[in-house]
């Protein structure tokens, strides 16, 4: 996995609880669990909790049920799941904004502590985002954006899922890097930004691959860079921003986590039905442009960690504050 092995401290809450009598291994699951995501139907994160459900079905012998708890950037989704009992019946399917760029912008005002209060499990994705402008602007590739950008000044605004997401985050860099203005439209999730980018209504997006590759395929949406390190397998010919801002860099991401103080074996068994599941999904998800991934729960806390020390940083240096 792609993901960089820093060494962290696992706090309590993590992997090493150990389990309960009530929640032997042999005994869990008993009953249906929940699958909690962030935004509403139609993201990135929906999309591979909803890809993974049959498979961790089949492998668990209970039921997978994905639920949809939108707002508050996430926080809503996240204080569910580290406020429930940690006992493997209620999942997160964590994400870049509300367990990484979120807590590091709002800081305390976060209602979760984004490390002490989940037991990671694995990561599960990579997914690059993408800048997508509605056709009716004319630009058509980065050099062109950011010279339109500089023209425009604060007139040009752009939307992401929510203030502190990645997508948010990552054009705040790009602002910081470049000079450039823009005005940030918060939405509720992609599906209706993603709608008004279409429509006109906001002239540019920063969205994950999967939500706008296939209208940029279909020529609703206008792709003009990937913020991905390197391009992308599945649109090659779509330049990356650090092809023209050395050093740029702003992905999504996604992994299943539960409360703190989770279990050890039921960890480890969601861990193994994971690494599987993502086996049979993979191609799936390589052909909208996320890259699955596998691992330990020690990798995963280790990578939120990071995350949420990188996008801490850069908040600081640039003074953000929370809209």
């Amino acid at each position: 996995m792609p993901y960089p092995r820093r060494q962290v401290l696992l706090l309590a809450g993590s992997t090493a609880a150990l389990a309960t009598p009530a929640i032997a291994q042999s005994a869990w699951p008993s009953r249906p669990i929940r699958m909690v995501i962030p935004y509403p139907p139609g993201g990135a994160s929906d999309i591979i909790a909803r890809l993974l459900a049959p498979h961790m079905t089949e492998l668990l012998g209970q039921t997978l049920v994905v639920e949809n708890r939108p707002g508050a950037n996430g926080f809503i989704a996240g204080e569910h799941v580290a406020r429930a009992a940690p006992d493997g019946y209620t999942l997160l399917m964590g994400n870049a904004g509300p367990n990484g760029t979120g807590p590091a912008l709002y800081g305390s005002r976060t209602p979760y502590d984004p490390i002490r209060d989940f037991s990671p499990i694995m990561a599960v994705s990579v997914v690059p985002l993408i800048m997508g402008m509605n056709p009716s602007v004319p630009v058509r590739n980065f050099p062109e954006f950011l010279a339109y950008a500089r023209e425009m000044g604060s007139r040009l605004s752009y939307g992401t899922a929510g203030v502190g997401s990645a997508g948010h985050m990552g054009m705040e860099l790009l602002k910081s890097l470049t000079g450039i203005e823009m005005q940030h439209i918060p939405y509720r999730g992609s599906a209706p930004l993603t709608s008004d980018l279409i429509a006109g209504v906001v002239p540019l997006s920063c969205d994950t691959a999967p939500v706008l590759l296939p209208h940029a395929a279909a020529g609703r949406v206008r792709a003009i860079a990937a913020t991905s390190a390197r391009r992308i397998a599945e649109a090659p010919d779509l330049a990356t921003v650090a092809e023209t801002v050395p050093g740029f860099e702003s992905v999504s991401w996604g992994g299943v986590m539960g409360p703190a103080h989770l279990p050890a074996p039921v960890v480890e068994r969601l861990n193994a039905a994971l690494r599987t599941s993502m086996e049979r999904i993979a191609a799936q998800l390589q052909s909208q442009g996320i890259q699955p991934q596998r691992g330990t729960p020690e990798e995963f806390a280790a990578y939120v960690a990071a995350e949420v020390r990188k996008w801490t940083e850069v908040v600081q240096k640039m003074g953000l504050r929370p809209e």
